[in-house]
């Protein structure tokens, strides 16, 4: 996996700033037509995701990143670190022979759902 830095800017930076810096990164990077994120951590606030029970908690967001997929690790200052992987190979759920949906709830939270087995198939449940 391919390793990029961007340096610390010199206003203070959160999480939504660090993302936003490394999101823009990938959507220029020429390897990756698509660019998704895979993993991601913010030493600062300890969070990261994903977060697997029963290991490693400081490795484990990379290892997983490292191994679904992951083709470039973007390190924001000193805090942050992303790892993005390129889905353009995949085919996306928004094609009408699938029989999953990608719905949002209320709250903004997107899920896959199976078509067949909603009672109302533009409500997540």
């Amino acid at each position: 996996m391919r390793q990029e830095h961007i340096a610390r800017p010199a206003t203070e930076m959160n999480y939504p700033m660090a993302a936003q810096l490394a999101a823009a990164f990938a959507e220029k990077d020429a390897e990756l037509i698509e660019p998704v994120l895979v993993a991601w951590y913010d030493r600062k606030d300890s969070k990261m995701s994903p977060v697997i029970e029963g290991t490693d908690q400081r490795t484990s967001w990379h290892d997983y990143g490292a191994s679904h997929g992951g083709k470039v690790e973007i390190e924001v200052g000193d805090d942050y670190a992303f790892i993005y992987g390129d889905s353009s190979a995949f085919d996306p759920y928004d094609h009408e022979a699938s029989p999953y949906v990608n719905l949002r709830d209320a709250q903004g939270d997107e899920f896959i759902c199976q078509i067949g087995l909603l009672d109302d198939p533009h409500v997540p449940q």
